[in-house]
């Protein structure tokens, strides 16, 4: 259901809301252009598609495409709770999420803790994602050329939630992720954020299980451009079955296509 705080894009919400610059700047040099943007506080969600230049190799460039997509889709069913975030596609290989109390989130680190468990436990294709979340002072604003301008968001918090995506802990035993900067932590109740499962058992009535998620301790790594930053990392240790990954259903599904007669490879 929409509220009066939902965004589907960063364009709906530019489009709808008063902006913090409006102006055209005419620069002698690079020339005249349109510069409309909003400034607020947001916490970003970073999701990358995990080895991304690997599978462009390996697959073909329409099975890419159905990848892309699939993952699209999943990440759609992750926000199905989640009214107060905008969504905003990110060099084609990952997705940018935003959580601010402009969107009506609460508690907009936690609202995207939450998004990024609910990716981690549900990953029944094994897309294996890097998440990283970082806070801050944030621009959306367009950006683009005199034929198209779109939406688009900017600043430090998209950069680093984009870094500590990448700096996850080499531990093939973690099924996934998550990596932000340990002042986002300070004093959170993790059973709280990670409540432990409850369930009614036919024969042992109501049972407890306690969290498949772990809270690391907490780690200094150097960041280019940024210096030495602490990091926390929350891993689930749970991994799906090895069913059917998304690249094996990708190819099924080219192969699927071809076979009745959808792919012209000719044209």
């Amino acid at each position: 259901m929409k509220t009066p705080y939902s965004y589907n894009t960063i364009s709906d919400f530019l489009l709808s809301q008063p902006l913090t610059v409006d102006v055209e700047v005419d620069d002698e040099a690079a020339g005249c252009f349109p510069l409309k943007c909003i400034e607020l506080d947001a916490t970003v969600l970073y999701v990358g598609m995990r080895d991304f230049a690997r599978l462009t190799l390996d697959l073909s460039p329409t099975e890419i495409l159905i990848y892309l997509n699939m993952f699209l889709v999943w990440m759609r069913d992750s926000l199905a709770a989640e009214r107060f975030c905008v969504v905003e596609r990110f060099l084609d290989s990952s997705i940018v999420l935003l959580f601010s109390e402009k969107f009506g989130s609460k508690e907009p680190f936690f609202d995207a803790l939450r998004a990024a468990r609910w990716m981690g436990e549900h990953d029944e294709l094994r897309f294996l994602p890097e998440m990283g979340i970082a806070s801050g002072r944030i621009a959306a604003g367009f950006a683009g050329t005199p034929k198209e301008f779109t939406g688009s968001v900017f600043g430090r918090p998209v950069l680093l939630a984009a870094a500590c995506a990448k700096m996850r802990p080499q531990d093939e035993a973690m099924a996934s992720c998550i990596t932000f900067p340990e002042t986002e932590w300070r004093t959170r109740s993790f059973d709280e954020l990670f409540p432990p499962l409850e369930f009614d058992h036919p024969e042992q009535g109501r049972v407890r299980q306690p969290s498949t998620w772990r809270l690391g301790e907490p780690r200094s790594v150097d960041f280019a451009s940024h210096g030495r930053i602490e990091l926390r990392d929350v891993g689930n240790f749970v991994h799906w079955p090895p069913k059917i990954t998304a690249k094996e259903k990708a190819r099924e599904w080219f192969a699927q296509i071809k076979a009745k007669g959808f792919y012209k490879g000719g044209v």
